[in-house]
C-alpha cells in the first residue's frame, strides 16, 4: 500500500489522497458490501474532502487492520460465500463500529439500520444512513411464496426503514425519488446518483469510431436479477447475427454461489468462442476497458425495484461515450432517450438485445456522431464530484461537529 502522486492506494481500490485540513474528527463507514464497491469509495472521498477521516469496515480480500494514510484505515473480514452468510456477518460488523468510538457513522445497508439507532441512542453521536436501493420495493419482491403477501411485506419494510431512518441525523440516497420519499419523513436528505467519478473516465472522451462498436462490454454483477441468462444467451445470439463482434463480459459476482450459477450457465449451454470473460478490476481501471469497447449492455430483469432504477454502469458508459443496448423498463428508458444513443430490448429475449447490436453496427456512422454528442454532455451532467461531492459534504458537515 502507498501513496504516490496523491493517490492512496490498496490491492482492492483507489481513493485521492485529500487537500483539505484535517478536522481530527472520524466517521466510520461500517457495511456488508464487498471491499471497493464504487459507491461507497465515492462517498468517502467526499468525507474527506470535507476534512474527516474515514475507517472503513467491509467485506472481502485479506482480512484484517491496516492504515493505508494516515487519514484513512480499513478493517476487512472474510468474504462471504452467500447472501446468508452475508447477513450472518452484520453483527460482527456492526460491533467493530460501535468499538470504533469514532465521531460519526456513515452507514451502507438497510440491516444495520437497528443497531446505528442504539450507536446514535447511547453516544449521542450522529449516524448517517446511505441508500443504495428501494430497499421496500427490493426486499418485499424477494420473499418467499405467494406474491399476495408483497404488498403487506413492502409496507412493513417502509415502516422499519422510516422508524429507524427518522432517529438518525440523515440520509444520503441514490435518486430524486427516494429522496422526496426521505424528505418526506423529515429527514435531512441529501441526493447524489450514482454518478461515476471523474477519475474513472480518464482526462478526456475518445471518439467513438466504427471498429470499436465491434467491442461490445459488460460490466455489471452476474445474477438473475441483472440478466445473467440473458447475458449468455447474448453471446450465442452475437455468434450468429453478428459474428464480426467480440463479446467482453467481466466476471463479478457478489458471492461464490452467483459465480456457480453461471459457470452452470456456460457449461450448460457452451461459450462461443466471440465470448471473452474477463477477470474483475479494481474501479479506476473500468474507465480503460470501457474507452476500449463501443457498445455497452445492461439486461437487468422486471423483477423488484428494476423499473425505478437507472444501472450504474448506464451512467458509466454514457460518460464514456458508448452506445448501449439497454432492458426496456421505465427509468432506463427516460434515461437513454435524454442521455445516450441506444436501443432499447425485451428484458427476457436474448435475441432481442442481438438485433439491438445488430442495428447499432448497421448505422456506425450515425452512432459514432450521436454518442460523441451525448457524451460530452453527459460529463459534463453526470459527474460525481460536479454534482453529488458537495451535497455529501454538507450533509456531512452538519451533522458531524
Amino acid at each position: 500500500m502507498d501513496v504516490p502522486n496523491g493517490q492512496i492506494r490498496t490491492d482492492r481500490w483507489q481513493l485521492r489522497a485529500p487537500t483539505a485540513p484535517a478536522l481530527r474528527r472520524t466517521v466510520c463507514v461500517p457495511t456488508v458490501h464487498p471491499v471497493g464497491d464504487q459507491r461507497i469509495l465515492r462517498c468517502a472521498q467526499s468525507v474527506l474532502d470535507a476534512g474527516f477521516d474515514v475507517h472503513f469496515i467491509w467485506l472481502g480480500g485479506e482480512p484484517g487492520e491496516s492504515q493505508p494514510h494516515d487519514r484513512v484505515r480499513e478493517t476487512r473480514l472474510p468474504a462471504p460465500t452467500s447472501f446468508r452468510e452475508r447477513i450472518r456477518l452484520v453483527p460482527r460488523v456492526a460491533e467493530l463500529a460501535r468499538r470504533a468510538d469514532p465521531d460519526g457513522w456513515h452507514i451502507h445497508d438497510f440491516y444495520l439500520l437497528p443497531r446505528a439507532r442504539r450507536w446514535a441512542r447511547r453516544t449521542g453521536r450522529p449516524v448517517l444512513y446511505d441508500v443504495h436501493e428501494y430497499y421496500p420495493e427490493y426486499y418485499s419482491e424477494r420473499l418467499p411464496g405467494p406474491r399476495l403477501l408483497r404488498r403487506p411485506a413492502h409496507r412493513v419494510i417502509t415502516g422499519v426503514e422510516r422508524r429507524y431512518a427518522s432517529m438518525l441525523a440523515g440520509a444520503n440516497v441514490a435518486t430524486e425519488e427516494l429522496g422526496d420519499r426521505f424528505r418526506g419523513w423529515g429527514i435531512p436528505t441529501s441526493v447524489t446518483p450514482n454518478y461515476p467519478a471523474d477519475a474513472l473516465l480518464g482526462d478526456a472522451p475518445r471518439p467513438l469510431v466504427p471498429e470499436l462498436l465491434r467491442r461490445v462490454v459488460h460490466t455489471g454483477t452476474l445474477t438473475s436479477m441483472f440478466g445473467a441468462e440473458v447475458i449468455v444467451g447474448l453471446a450465442h445470439e452475437l455468434a450468429r447475427v453478428a459474428p464480426e463482434a467480440e463479446f467482453l463480459v467481466v466476471r463479478r459476482f457478489p458471492s461464490a454461489a452467483a459465480r456457480r450459477a453461471f459457470e452452470g450457465l456456460l457449461r450448460r449451454h457452451g461459450t462461443p468462442a466471440n465470448l471473452v470473460l474477463l477477470d474483475p478490476m479494481p474501479p479506476h481501471e473500468v474507465g480503460r476497458l470501457l474507452a476500449s469497447c463501443g457498445i455497452g449492455v445492461s439486461a437487468l430483469q422486471d423483477v423488484g425495484q428494476a423499473a425505478l432504477c437507472v444501472s450504474t454502469k448506464l451512467y458509466e458508459y454514457a460518460t464514456v461515450g458508448l452506445a448501449v443496448v439497454a432492458s426496456d423498463l421505465p427509468a432506463t428508458r427516460r434515461f437513454v432517450a435524454r442521455s445516450m444513443v441506444g436501443v432499447l430490448a425485451d428484458p427476457r429475449r436474448p435475441e432481442a438485445f442481438a438485433r439491438g447490436v445488430r442495428r447499432l453496427l448497421d448505422d456506425a456512422d450515425e452512432v459514432c456522431v450521436a454518442a460523441d454528442r451525448h457524451a460530452a454532455a453527459a460529463r459534463a451532467e453526470l459527474s460525481w464530484e460536479r454534482t453529488c461531492a458537495p451535497r455529501l459534504r454538507t450533509l456531512v458537515s452538519q451533522a458531524v461537529r
